[in-house]
């Protein structure tokens, strides 16, 4: 228990560090701008990745467990024993469960910073991989807030009612949501849902 509060102390004065840094971003294009969301491209990129299964893939037990799997493998848990900065942002690819109160596979992602797309450290955990993730284009929406799994499936559903309406054709699954703003940032928090396109 002192060990995994030891973890969250050192990992919290690290995202304060960062938080007040500025991040690399994922890279992204805007393709498309329209009232309150817009739609993206973007490029193949590699992110470090884990699976998880919950109810709540935002407000249950395995998120934090994820997360702090990945933190470990930039804090220096890979193969060169290198640490890598933190990026945003941080996604949550999510598939539902087949029905009421099932358990949805989601993985969890951080993305790789450039310097690091070429040569990158393997992890010494084999729960979690490098995902070359394809090139995509989403619909976007970015709103404020420290949201849950209810706040997330709000803001899908009013994206895909917009895009919708524009005469976009999205997917309703898989939901991608993305947290760009560490826990110690009050103000301007920015997080998306992204519907593939």
């Amino acid at each position: 228990k002192s060990q995994k509060m030891l973890s969250i102390i050192l990992a919290s004065s690290f995202l304060f560090s960062y938080v007040s840094a500025d991040l690399e971003i994922a890279p992204y294009e805007v393709t498309k701008s329209h009232e309150g969301w817009e739609e993206r491209s973007y490029p193949a990129v590699k992110w470090i990745s884990a699976e998880g299964f919950d109810i709540r893939p935002h407000d249950g037990e395995s998120h934090d467990r994820i997360f702090f799997q990945l933190f470990n493998y930039i804090d220096g848990q890979n193969d060169q024993g290198v640490k890598i900065p933190m990026t945003a942002p941080v996604t949550l690819r999510i598939l539902p469960g087949e029905g009421p109160n099932c358990e949805g596979n989601f993985t969890m992602s951080f993305f790789i910073p450039m310097a690091f797309q070429e040569n990158t450290p393997v992890p010494n955990n084999p729960d979690i991989y490098i995902e070359e993730r394809p090139a995509m284009n989403v619909a976007a929406l970015r709103f404020p807030g420290f949201p849950g799994d209810i706040d997330f499936s709000i803001k899908a559903a009013e994206l895909y009612e917009l895009a919708t309406a524009e005469g976009v054709n999205v997917a309703d699954v898989p939901l991608w949501t993305a947290g760009y703003s560490g826990p110690n940032v009050i103000i301007n928090r920015r997080n998306e849902v992204w519907l593939e396109v």
